[in-house]
């Protein structure tokens, strides 16, 4: 079960290596070749080398290597075929699957991820702004010199005082709402 390797080609050729590791490394171009600092281990010269022309990249200090596909994997922790979606979907490519029910079954795995970034923003949004939140602020950020910042970084959040009304409650939504598939 998974991607038909028709589609994998695809996408690899879809994709430009140099803009999705130039994403995640400053890339400086060197002859035919850019390069920049290792993403996958800490060092304070260049040897992290990409070829826009094989599209692969290749670091001479830990000997990581591979293509698009695989830097995505390695640098969000992704599996193989959610680093084959993450990159078609950039690419504007729609992908088949060996297995009719694998894609709804991904469909459905992206739309809880969706349903979750969703209540993880609602939470960090009430805990940045909400007029009850003060005391939840000062608990998890307090310690930090910016609590902004800290938040911000964290993604931390937190849920209103029970019975407080929320102006922006509608915005998030319901669990009832979520099990029957839609989202108001």
């Amino acid at each position: 079960m998974g991607i038909l390797d028709e589609d994998i080609q695809r996408v690899r050729e879809a994709t430009d290596i140099v803009a999705v590791i130039g994403e995640h490394v400053q890339l400086k171009r060197v002859g035919r070749r850019w390069q920049g600092l290792c993403p996958f281990h800490g060092e304070k010269s260049p040897s992290f080398s990409v070829n826009a022309e094989e599209g692969l990249y290749y670091c001479f200090g830990c000997q990581a290597k591979g293509d698009a596909i695989t830097f995505v994997r390695e640098i969000e922790r992704l599996d193989f075929v959610g680093a084959v979606e993450r990159l078609a979907g950039r690419a504007g490519i729609t992908l088949r699957y060996t297995d009719a029910n694998e894609q709804q079954n991904r469909r459905k795995r992206a739309e809880l991820y969706d349903a979750v970034e969703a209540a993880v923003a609602w939470y960090h949004d009430r805990l940045l702004s909400g007029s009850d939140a003060g005391e939840a602020r000062a608990a998890t950020c307090g310690r930090a010199a910016s609590t902004a910042t800290t938040c911000a970084r964290t993604g931390s959040g937190g849920r209103p005082t029970p019975g407080t009304p929320s102006p922006r409650r509608s915005s998030c939504p319901t669990r009832s709402s979520w099990m029957r598939g839609s989202a108001s």
